[in-house]
């Protein structure tokens, strides 16, 4: 893909969470500064150019530490986190711009913020249900608090349903519904400096549902 570069920091910072569009014509895309505190990346859009058929990516939204919560409401509307702020954020989303992206996103305005019982948890990947409620993932940033997955009216910000995670697992990264109907709820979780032998979270790292 053509483009700047994505990585302009190198060192421990990286590509984190994505999604294409609802039409699947568009893939969103931003970093993470790997725990490298106070480095800011960008999200970015891919796309291919209709005329050249090249891949093209350019920057939509700037300044985010740890992208996460991508997912998609319908074809005009784009969810978004950055993590370290607590906040999911919702987009006015245009699916209609070509390349150069011009004003794909606007009307940014938050959805969701994490209240004082997630005083160790941040927004981490989100999905979206059939009744359009938005389903988030939270990651513990303490390893004794137990993660969860919470179901958000977006039209209010309030979590009408809370799925906790057994197995004392804290680091919940992302969800999605999958099966022959789609009402199964898959939740990948994470070990990122844990020691499962060492710790009360021997299944750290595994699939649940």
């Amino acid at each position: 893909s053509r483009g700047p570069d994505v990585n302009p920091n190198k060192g421990a910072t990286r590509l984190n969470d994505g999604r294409t569009d609802v039409r699947g014509q568009r893939y969103v895309c931003g970093g993470c500064n790997g725990g490298d505190v106070g480095q800011k990346l960008s999200v970015f859009a891919v796309q291919q150019d209709e005329e050249t058929l090249q891949l093209h990516h350019q920057e939509i939204v700037s300044d985010v530490e740890v992208t996460n919560s991508l997912c998609f409401l319908d074809e005009t509307t784009m969810y978004l986190a950055d993590s370290p702020q607590k906040q999911i954020w919702s987009y006015d989303y245009n699916p209609d711009a070509q390349v150069p992206f011009n004003e794909i996103l606007s009307n940014k305005t938050v959805v969701h913020a994490k209240d004082e019982y997630m005083k160790f948890g941040v927004p981490d990947g989100s999905c979206v249900d059939a009744e359009g409620y938005l389903w988030n993932a939270v990651w513990r940033t303490d390893s004794k608090e137990r993660g969860v997955v919470q179901r958000i009216d977006p039209a209010t910000g309030r979590v009408v349903f809370t799925v906790d995670l057994p197995d004392k697992i804290s680091q919940v990264s992302c969800c999605c519904f999958g099966g022959p109907n789609y009402d199964i709820l898959f939740m990948t979780t994470a070990a990122e400096a844990l020691d499962r032998k060492a710790t009360e979270q021997p299944h750290a790292g595994g699939l649940y549902a």
